[in-house]
């Protein structure tokens, strides 16, 4: 038995089973064989079909769509996935539409943690898939003086019971993991408090490194290009004064970080 898509189905199909084959780092056939369980060839039909209609057998495209997260709905299928979590936490993306817009994402800069460096973060439903998305723009100078321009997208996991996003994001096979939670302020303002991990060279080479992260929007700003709104607050000035406190509260009570709790511990022995 033999299932068809067709129209803007299947472009619709094979754009989200594209997006899901760049967050891997395997070559086509390794993707196909351990993450769809298919063959090269079937693979290729899927995200460059010869003709506007793709039909394929009805075990093999629950497959594809079960492995790849992929939601039959928006495809209009009517068909029912093997029983699995969504990998995106199955939350409903119109629960969410004050998360949605562009923020300004701030951290200390990475070097010397002395200036803080203003990012844009937006958040907009995926296309492709039943979950949000998002995209980072780093455009800054860094305290070392070189100018660094860098992009990372991703999808928004979230746990629903415990009110945390996750954004993994993917690039040449570094994973960049940033961890916030929201806090709704009113009807259109939202403030986001975490950290993030990924890698940095403090030190001369690279090396794990987090910072936490105060996310500040929607902001109803229009410019040409985001580049434009991303900047670095110089210590000294009263923005920085202000937004180092945030940072403060941030690193004191909206994350844990085990190796201060393991210091504390031993400075309260040492003054017993």
């Amino acid at each position: 038995m033999t299932t068809s898509l067709s129209g803007r189905h299947l472009v619709r199909f094979s754009a989200g089973l594209r997006a899901h084959r760049a967050t891997f780092s395997l070559n086509d056939a390794e993707y196909a064989d351990q993450i769809l369980k298919i063959s090269l060839n079937t693979f290729k039909k899927c995200v460059q079909p010869d003709s506007d209609t793709l039909s394929l057998k009805r075990h093999t495209l629950l497959n594809i769509l079960a492995n790849a997260g992929l939601n039959p709905r928006d495809y209009g299928l009517s068909i029912a996935l093997p029983s699995q979590s969504s990998p995106f936490g199955g939350y409903h993306v119109s629960d969410y539409d004050h998360l949605c817009g562009r923020f300004f994402l701030y951290r200390r800069s990475f070097l010397t943690a002395r200036n803080i460096t203003c990012s844009v973060l937006d958040i907009r439903p995926s296309e492709s898939h039943d979950c949000l998305a998002f995209n980072e723009l780093h455009y800054y100078v860094s305290d070392s003086g070189a100018r660094d321009e860098i992009h990372y997208s991703g999808y928004v996991h979230m746990n629903q019971e415990r009110n945390v996003l996750s954004m993994p994001a993917h690039f040449e096979g570094q994973v960049r993991l940033t961890l916030v939670q929201p806090e709704r302020l009113g009807k259109s303002k939202v403030k986001m408090r975490g950290a993030v991990l990924t890698f940095g060279n403090p030190k001369g080479y690279w090396q794990p490194t987090v910072s936490c992260v105060f996310v500040d929007g929607p902001v109803e700003v229009k410019v040409a290009h985001p580049r434009n709104l991303c900047r670095t607050i110089l210590e000294g000035s009263e923005e920085h004064a202000t937004l180092s406190a945030e940072m403060a509260r941030v690193e004191e009570h909206a994350t844990i970080m085990t190796p201060l709790m393991w210091a504390k511990l031993q400075a309260g022995a040492t003054v017993a």
